[in-house]
Formats: C-alpha cells, sequence, structure tokens
C-alpha cells in the first residue's frame, strides 16, 4: 500500500536561503509550523499521514465528528503500519527537510528513490529559487508575441531585472518607476519583498536589502502593476503537466498571504464585473502557463505540485488585463489546498479560509463564538455554510486557521 507523509513547513524558502540541514526558523515561524501541523489533512487523502512533532493540540476529531475522512496524524514510524510505503510529501522541499524524514526511509515506496529530489543537490535551490519563475515568465512573453491573438487578455508590461551589487541597485532604482517590488531569490508568502513606494525608498541605503544582498547573491526589481485581483494557476508535474485549476486569493497592505476566496472574490472594482472577459482571460492564462512549463522542460528537474501566482491588472490603456506569472511556487500553497478544499464544500457557498495570529488562549474562545454565531451547516458530507476552524478548536494556539461560508 502506498501512502503519502505530509509534512507542514512553509519556512522551506528560509531553509534554502540558509542552505544548512540544521536550520531553525525564527521563534515565531516555528509557532506558525507548530500550531498548524495538521493543516496538510486539505491535501491528503484517508490512507495517507501527516507527521507533527507533537499530536497535543494537533487533533482533526472535531472534523471527523462531521463524518469527513481524514489522514492519521503521526510522530513516529513506529505508528504506521509495516506494510505501508512511503512517498514523502512536506509543505516545500530544502537541506532541512530531509532530517525530519529521515527516521521513515526505510518504508519508503520503491518509486522514492527515482524522485528528482530525493537527495539534495547544488542544483535543487537555483531550481527552488525565482529564478525558475523567471525563466518561465520569459517563455510565456515569447509565446504571447507569437500568438498575440490567441493570448489577447494576457500582457506582461515589465520583466524583472537582476542585480547582485548595490552599485547595480543604484542604477537600476534610478530607473524605476514607484511603485515597485524588490524581491529575493528565497522567500514565500509575501516575505521577502522591500517596497519603492516613491523616490525615498532608496533600497541601496537598505541595511536589509544589503544583507539580503549579500546572503543571497542577487537581488530582483520589479515594476508594481495597479491590481484588481489576485489569482493562482495549480498544477501537478509529473511525466506530464496537469491543470488542476485556478484560485483567487487575497493579500494585505505588505503583500502577505491573507486568505482564499470559497467560490467568486471578493472584489467591487467596475473592471472586475464582465465575466466572460475574465473566463477567457482565465483559460488563456493556464493554457500559456502551462505551455511555458512544458518549454522549460521542468519535469526533468521537478516532481510535485506547483502554483503561478498572477495579478488581474490596469494597463496603461486603462483596460483590464492578467499578467498570469508574477513567480512560481514548486511546492504545496494554500491555492493547492483551497482547491482540494473546495471538493468538501457546497458548490453555492460563499466565503473564504484566513490564518491569522491570536494572542495567547484567545483560538479557543475565537472558534466558540464563531460557532455560536455561525455554525457549521452539512449536506450529505458536505458543507453547506457556517464556521469551521482549519485546525483543532480545543486547543491554545497562537495562530489559527478557519473557514467562514455563507
Amino acid at each position: 500500500m502506498i501512502s503519502r507523509l505530509f509534512l507542514f513547513n512553509p519556512t522551506n524558502e528560509l531553509a534554502i536561503a540558509n542552505g544548512q540541514v540544521s536550520y531553525m526558523p525564527p521563534a515565531n515561524l516555528r509557532r506558525f509550523e507548530s500550531d498548524l501541523a495538521s493543516l496538510p489533512w486539505i491535501l491528503s487523502d484517508e490512507d495517507d499521514y501527516i507527521l507533527v512533532t507533537h499530536k497535543e493540540g494537533n487533533s482533526l476529531k472535531h472534523l471527523s465528528d462531521y463524518g469527513w475522512k481524514i489522514p492519521s496524524i503521526v510522530t513516529a514510524p513506529e505508528e504506521i503500519p509495516e506494510k505501508v510505503r512511503l512517498i514523502f510529501s512536506p509543505w516545500g522541499w530544502s537541506p532541512a527537510v530531509y532530517i525530519k524524514f529521515k527516521r521513515f526511509y526505510h518504508l519508503a515506496a520503491p518509486t522514492w528513490h527515482t524522485h528528482p529530489l530525493a537527495r539534495w543537490n547544488a542544483n535543487s535551490a537555483q531550481l527552488l529559487s525565482r529564478e525558475t519563475g523567471y525563466a518561465l515568465l520569459k517563455e510565456i512573453e515569447l509565446i504571447r508575441r507569437n500568438y498575440p491573438d490567441k493570448y489577447s487578455q494576457v500582457e506582461i508590461p515589465y520583466l524583472p531585472v537582476e542585480v547582485s551589487s548595490t552599485a547595480k541597485l543604484s542604477e537600476e532604482f534610478q530607473k524605476t518607476e514607484p511603485p515597485a517590488l524588490i524581491k529575493t531569490q528565497w522567500s514565500a508568502s509575501g516575505r521577502g519583498l522591500f517596497k519603492i513606494r516613491d523616490e525615498k525608498d532608496n533600497p541601496a541605503e537598505s541595511d536589509w536589502i544589503k544583507g539580503m544582498l549579500k546572503r543571497q547573491g542577487k537581488l530582483f526589481i520589479e515594476q508594481m502593476l495597479p491590481k484588481i485581483q489576485d489569482v493562482s494557476f495549480q498544477f501537478m508535474i509529473d511525466d506530464e503537466i496537469e491543470y488542476v485549476g485556478h484560485n483567487y486569493f487575497y493579500t494585505d497592505p505588505s503583500g502577505q498571504f491573507a486568505g482564499c476566496a470559497i467560490g467568486p472574490p471578493e472584489n467591487s472594482s467596475s473592471y472586475f464585473k464582465d465575466q466572460a472577459q475574465i473566463s477567457a482571460a482565465l483559460k488563456q492564462g493556464a493554457e500559456i502557463v502551462r505551455e511555458g512549463l512544458i518549454r522549460t522542460e521542468i519535469n526533468k528537474n521537478y516532481k510535485g505540485p506547483a502554483g503561478v501566482d498572477g495579478i488581474f491588472f490596469i494597463n496603461k490603456q486603462k483596460e483590464m488585463k492578467l499578467q498570469p506569472c508574477l513567480e512560481i511556487n514548486l511546492r504545496y500553497n494554500m491555492g493547492l489546498a483551497n482547491i482540494r478544499l473546495k471538493k468538501r464544500i457546497h458548490p453555492e457557498a460563499r466565503g473564504a479560509w484566513k490564518t491569522g495570529l491570536f494572542k495567547q488562549e484567545k483560538w479557543q474562545s475565537f472558534c466558540k463564538k464563531k460557532t455560536q454565531a455561525n455554525p457549521p451547516v452539512f449536506e450529505k458530507g458536505i458543507l453547506r455554510k457556517g464556521f469551521l476552524p482549519m485546525v483543532s478548536p480545543d486547543a491554545e494556539k497562537l495562530f489559527g486557521a478557519w473557514l467562514d461560508a455563507e
């Protein structure tokens, strides 16, 4: 029997940048990983397993009580039947993740040994950096130029500029029209960004930027586009590249992930009203990104989930267009989780699911109040509406994840 062993380690990009197998995230991020350690249940099947440091606080009983089939939570290989063979599925790959799985290697499925990331090598870090996303973006722009009528809703106004020294950074800053972003090679969920709001935000004078440039070797400058709506295109990469679907998500003013939409996103922009145009843009975006992935031959070096973040924006002609590839995440991500989660939710449900920070011991009271105000309603095992904690509501947590549906 083949099962997957999941691990929630969304700090993998930070671990890649650090480069050490012994990497330990900052305390608040360790707490984030610990509090939400059971979250991969959204991506898993009943016969899968989720590896956690401790079971206390990571129970999924509140979900099984609703009749949902959920994976098993484990802390050691002894908790997995001997007949089971495992495919290792961390949230994301890094040099540090292999230590977590080492105790389970004797249970590895035969196919594990042929996985491109069964071992970390000199090319792994670059593969999982922003450079892969930018290589994909260049392919997409070439396709768009060759077939402008086919991809009429797609537009790539700017290509990122690579800088590897403070002198080059100052030079490019003088050419850059704010607003713009400086991005590090490895970051996630809106972290690793420096925003240029006006001419006073000179990145060459920032100690943080100087430190990142020294540690990571290069940075990237991108123009910010007038955003209408964030969207992602989700793929599973194996011998073939399978398109899984699109996901609408939200970000806060700093650019960090702020939740995923259930159903259509909440968007009041007058540009975001033409459903025919939106559907055409999404279809073109999915097609051109998949073709770009094929051209990069990414499946020779990577197998697993891939999320490509894009944006609906207003171009210089005051038209809504889609930039389909701001970056690629070669890992599990909230967008793919949201697509999987929708299979358990009524198609007419509307709302969002989010992650958030709570003061100590406030998560439990938050769940109780929200459940009383908006109790979950199920129809044949499908959530019709209501509030649903996505991690245990009965444990003290600093970070929580929950769904609100109407």
